[in-house]
This record gives C-alpha cells, structure tokens and sequence, in this order.
C-alpha cells in the first residue's frame, strides 16, 4: 500500500491536478485494462456475460461525516464487491463518481482516490475511470459511488440470485453478525472481507444444492425477508443458533445490520466452514400459511412465533428507518 501523496494540498479542489494524478495511477492497473483513467471510457479486455451493479456511501449516513477519505474510498469498494460474492461472481473493473461537500479538500480527495484504487487492486477490481464534482450549496454531503462489472464465477455462466429458495431448504450464514457500528466494533463496516472467494467454493462444492444467496448489508432479518419474499417463501430462524459477535444478542445480530456476510439457501446440511470461514444453519424456508405471507420472517417455532422482518435497515426520509432508532453515523 503506498502512502499519502505528499503533494497533494489541503486547500480547494483542482480538478486538473487532482486528474492528472489519478491518471498516472494507471501505470499500476493490470493489462486486462486497455483504456484507463483519463479518456471517456474505460476499456478491459473481457468476453462473455457481464454483470453490473452500483452503490454508493453517503457522508453522515453509511460512514461518520468526519471519516477518513482513505476509509471511505475503501468501503465504497467493498460494498460493491460484497454484492458480487453474493451472485457467486469474479470483479472485473469499477468505475467510482465522487460530489464533494464542504470541508472535504484537495487532500481528502486524493485519499479517497487512493482507497479506491489501492482496495480496487488488492481485489482484483481496478479502477478505471469515474468522475469527480463538488456541491454547488453548502449543506450538501459527500458521496461516493461505485459501479462494478463482474462476470460469473463458473464457466457455464451459472451466477446464484436470491429467488432459488424451495421449501424446507437451511438458511446458512458465513461468519458472526453484529455490532459492526458500535463504538467498540472495530471499525467492521469499514473495513471488511468481501466473501468472494468463499461464495465461490460455495458453488462449486454444493452445486445445484446452492440455491438462493444475498449479502448481509441490512441486517439478517430484513435481508431475510428479501430472500424469502424473492422465493414466495417465509423464513423461520432459531435465535440460539445466529453466530453472534462479542457484546451482541441475536437480536442485535439479525438488526444491527453492515454485517456483509452472506446468507444462503441450501438443499442439503452444509460443511463446518468454507476457506476457514464458519458457516452456521441458522433457520429454515418454509411454505407461506393463512397467517404467514411471503418475505414474512419469525424467530422459534410454533404457529404464534414472532415476526422480526421489521428490523433491520430500510431507506426512509427520516432518522427512523431502523427498528433502535436509525442507522445514521454521526
């Protein structure tokens, strides 16, 4: 990993400079990039079917609006690079736009630039173009997004999606979950294995017993809830079995939510671990019922079972959009 530029200055954005300088990081992009940074496009050598997705962090909502662009840049990957482990995908290359909010200068964006890049390679995932803009007013947040191309991981094309699930099928979880934004969480949500290589291992072990798989970014109950809902399904968990992290109760595991691990559907009892990474069965789908519809989630079991798919995050115009009082860092 290289250190921070030292010429780049602390005062306002300019944009040539900062370009010229993320041009010259395409000297370190492997040969599959034909076209890097600086033309109107980016060009990788690739054949085959192509898989696109996108997502962003806002300052102040995803990352305290205080963060280090270093960090920011570098989760902004890695959320986009969970989201390819959960199609069982291989990253190709990404794209990243930036808008600057006030007191965010020359400085933060060149360490912004830096996370990306440095996190886009040591993935395999380079960088190969993007944009850069600032706020026209002043109360507007930073944000960063980054769009990845992927291709599948096998051969035959086959890629995992989340509407595979069948009745009776064990739902699996890579990992432990919660706690990722407290104080004393260690930071997960920034920095944090996307579970490619192992969603990979997954399908090429269990085959056609892997049906259904998404990424943990809103909490097990709400990503759940998807899952099953994509499958015309319910989905019952056992509060004893959620592996949790230290200082957390399977209600804060299924809630909390910035887990990025995975949850998978599969039709048979699955290994212990996968590239040393546990791998815990922590409920099951079942048929939907009189009482229980599709995307419903309940915890133990019994006809009067709680449901639970209320936790967990959902984007809403307000503060309230987790079930403890909203997912706002800062």
């Amino acid at each position: 990993m290289t250190t921070p530029d030292p010429e780049a200055g602390g005062g306002p954005i300019a944009e040539d400079r900062l370009h010229a300088r993320f041009r010259a990081s395409g000297a370190e992009l492997p040969a599959s990039v034909l076209i890097g940074p600086g033309d109107d496009m980016g060009l990788v050598d690739h054949s085959g079917p192509l898989l696109v997705a996108a997502d962003q962090v806002v300052l102040g909502r995803h990352v305290r609006p205080d963060e280090q662009g270093f960090a920011v840049g570098r989760k902004a990957v890695l959320r986009n690079l969970s989201d390819v482990a959960a199609m069982a995908a291989t990253p190709v290359a990404m794209v990243a736009t930036a808008t600057l909010g006030p007191g965010h200068d020359e400085r933060w964006a060149t360490e912004l630039h830096r996370g990306l890049h440095e996190t886009g390679l040591q993935w395999k995932t380079p960088l190969v173009g993007g944009d850069l803009a600032t706020h026209g007013i002043h109360e507007g947040p930073t944000v960063v997004s980054v769009t990845v191309l992927a291709s599948p991981h096998q051969a035959t094309g086959r890629v995992v999606t989340r509407d595979g699930g069948r009745p009776g099928d064990l739902l699996v979880v890579t990992g432990a979950l919660g706690g990722s934004l407290a104080e004393d969480g260690g930071g997960r949500h920034l920095d944090f294995p996307p579970r490619i290589r192992e969603a990979s291992a997954l399908l090429d072990g269990l085959d056609r017993e892997l049906r259904a798989m998404i990424d943990l970014s809103d909490g097990l109950a709400r990503d759940a809830s998807r899952l099953a809902a994509a499958g015309g399904l319910v989905a019952r968990l056992d509060p004893a079995a959620i592996p949790t992290n230290p200082g957390c109760d399977w209600r804060r595991a299924i809630g909390d939510g910035e887990d990025y691990e995975l949850l998978v559907a599969i039709g048979c009892p699955p290994p212990e671990r996968v590239m040393d990474v546990p791998l815990t069965v922590v409920g099951r789908l079942e048929e939907p019922s009189p009482t229980l519809s599709p995307g419903a989630v309940v915890v133990g079991e019994g006809t009067d079972a709680p449901r639970v798919d209320h936790l967990g995050w959902e984007h809403r115009g307000d503060d309230a959009s987790k079930a403890d009082g909203g997912r706002r860092l800062g």
